[in-house]
């Protein structure tokens, strides 16, 4: 570039140094700013790709951060639930217990009744801490209401969930950032009847077959409250009868029992699986049986939580290492290194200040005008 020696309106040399000097703060203020904030990009003119990347994983941190406090909402639900039917399950070893002390034909009456009370007592008090098992006003267990009933007695009962009764259930949880990143747990009422489990396809909602001996709980129930009934149309255990109420089925003592007991009403013949998975009816079935079934139906329920539990205890531990692998990239493409930063920052100290000395250099130039003008 051509620069005139001796003009003086025109100072091309300062212009420059003016430029280089502009140059050398900018970069110096950009340097100060990373190294104040922590931050590689603090502006899009800083890194525009870079910002968009940064903003997409910020999210992502953010969302699983968010699900992270779902996911152990709905492991403290499952937890809630559990406890409960842990309780249930060792009232229901305590009837099994009452069962076999019942199945002894020694037995008198009044201690027949009080035995039986003890049973019904115990099965109010399972459908009452089924009832009061919620997590956040929810209901997780359902309850039941007597459904029908002839001279006191009760005939069946009908599990819930019923209207206002607080089930919420299916519960979805959002369990990542994704929209397809979410948990259903669709679990039934602990009272529910085997035509309750079934849709209206016929086909099982992936609780009938096998492992959960549906309506056990509510045939159970079903029995114990007219077996404790002591009114003429009542099932008052008789003395001498105590093995074959509670040992043998209801089918059996009408097929070949005593004929002043097989006479009274009896429970329902409501549908539930036996041990095997078949379907069968209640009254085919001995106390003694629908009480293993029950206890059966409880620890299923129980497996379908702790089932749900250990899912969602792997899906904490993957949202830990997501979250932990997004951040490393988030600081990675944002924060700023110190190390090439302060070197940086010393770098552009030194042209600011060389640029600053070459200014009031270039600035002194048209002096050399002067001279010339002294020597006329």
């Amino acid at each position: 570039m051509a620069i005139p020696a001796s003009v003086l309106n025109t100072n091309i040399a300062s212009l420059i140094a003016q430029r280089n000097l502009a140059g050398a703060q900018t970069q110096l203020s950009t340097s100060v700013e990373r190294l104040s904030s922590g931050l590689r990009i603090n502006r899009a003119k800083d890194d525009a790709s870079g910002m968009a990347v940064a903003s997409v994983i910020g999210s992502q941190i953010k969302t699983m951060g968010t699900a992270h406090r779902v996911v152990n909402d709905a492991i403290s639900m499952m937890q809630t639930a559990e406890g409960a039917l842990m309780e249930g399950s060792g009232m229901l070893q305590r009837m099994k217990e009452l069962v076999t002390q019942g199945s002894n034909d020694s037995m008198s009456k009044d201690q027949y009744f009080f035995l039986v009370q003890e049973m019904l007592q115990l099965m109010q008090e399972l459908g009452n801490v089924a009832g009061r098992t919620t997590f956040n006003g929810n209901n997780l267990l359902g309850t039941f209401r007597v459904a029908e009933q002839e001279d006191g007695v009760v005939k069946a009962i009908e599990g819930t969930p019923l209207p206002g009764a607080g089930q919420s259930g299916p519960w979805e949880f959002m369990t990542g950032p994704g929209s397809d990143d979410f948990m259903t747990i669709e679990q039934p009422a602990m009272w529910a009847t085997y035509t309750e489990m079934v849709d209206k396809t016929g086909n099982d909602r992936g609780y009938v077959g096998g492992t959960l001996a549906v309506g056990a709980l509510n045939a159970l129930y079903t029995r114990i409250a007219f077996l404790a009934d002591t009114s003429d149309q009542g099932g008052a255990v008789l003395t001498g009868m105590g093995y074959d109420v509670f040992s043998k089925s209801e089918f059996s003592l009408k097929s070949g029992g005593d004929p002043q007991f097989a006479g009274r009403p009896s429970a329902p013949n409501q549908e539930v699986l036996d041990k095997a998975g078949h379907k069968t009816t209640a009254d085919k079935l001995s106390l003694n049986d629908l009480i293993d079934l029950s206890i059966n139906q409880i620890n299923a329920h129980r497996s379908y939580f702790g089932a749900f539990y250990s899912r969602l205890e792997a899906n904490v531990r993957n949202l830990s290492s997501q979250t932990e692998n997004l951040t490393a990239a988030l600081s990675r493409v944002q924060d700023t290194d110190y190390g090439v930063e302060t070197a940086n920052l010393t770098r552009v100290q030194i042209l600011q200040q060389a640029a600053t000395a070459m200014l009031a250099q270039a600035n002194a130039m048209p002096n050399v005008v002067l001279g010339l003008l002294r020597q006329q």
